[in-house]
């Protein structure tokens, strides 16, 4: 499970893979498409109980770098409610950006989903048995299973953008290039109160993994240095948005 986040008042949990299960078409690509949803109720805290649970199909995207499987999955790395069947979703490519071998980024989006027409597939032979699969060893949903509607929203890797802060995906190795790992998403009313206006900034940051030459373990006894050289800083960007009326990400 990668992603995580919960309702409004409180009282519902969701949980969303990192990308498709073994058994769904994981863990290969483009196989591994199919990530599970599971919803739970928290009204008490001290005995959650699964209620429902529903497919979201990933995005692919082409890597360039690959001859072999060039259509990969941008897995998920996080998501954050907005009403109670549509979410935020950050889904990315791995192994391009700062300190990486190739430098040009082919997807990172914070991209929007909504289970109100997906199938729930919660059951004891998809969930209480080792083989309970929703999809085939390719990653093809089984028969009557519809998965949540997924559209594109907010795209990191626009150049025209990023560059107007310093920034940009792609080219030379230095402090403007965007990191690998974006990890995050948080929502920040624009007027300060609650948004009641629709506006809010939408925040993500990047996980730096750990790479610095000037690194310490174990509360400052030990020095660490990265190997591949480079100082990565964690990364943050904002977009401000305009969601419509009823959408409550606070």
């Amino acid at each position: 499970l990668e992603g995580l986040t919960a309702s409004t008042d409180g009282k519902t949990l969701y949980a969303l893979t990192q990308s498709a299960l073994i058994q769904d078409g994981g863990p290969n690509n483009p196989f591994r498409r199919q990530a599970r949803l599971l919803q739970y109720s928290i009204s008490n805290p001290n005995k959650p109980t699964l209620e429902k649970e529903y497919v979201v199909t990933l995005p692919l995207y082409t890597d360039p770098t690959s001859k072999k499987t060039p259509r990969k999955v941008a897995g998920q790395s996080e998501i954050h409610y907005l009403t109670p069947t549509q979410f935020l979703i950050l889904s990315r490519d791995s192994g391009f950006g700062r300190g990486q071998d190739n430098s040009q980024s082919q997807y990172r989006h914070i991209d929007i989903f909504d289970i109100s027409s997906a199938t729930n597939i919660a059951s004891p032979s998809n969930d209480d048995v080792a083989n309970g699969s929703i999809a085939s060893s390719t990653g093809v949903l089984e028969p009557g299973v519809t998965a949540a509607t997924y559209c594109s929203f907010l795209d990191f890797n626009v150049n025209s953008e990023l560059g107007k802060f310093g920034l940009h995906n792609g080219g030379g190795q230095d402090a403007g290039l965007l990191n690998e790992k974006w990890e995050s998403i948080a929502v920040v009313p624009v007027d300060g109160k609650k948004g009641s206006d629709g506006e809010f900034f939408v925040f993500s940051i990047s996980d730096n993994d750990f790479i610095t030459q000037d690194g310490y373990l174990n509360g400052g006894k030990y020095r660490y240095s990265d190997k591949s050289g480079f100082n990565l800083d964690n990364q943050a960007l904002v977009f401000q948005v305009k969601f419509p009326q009823g959408v409550d990400p606070l």
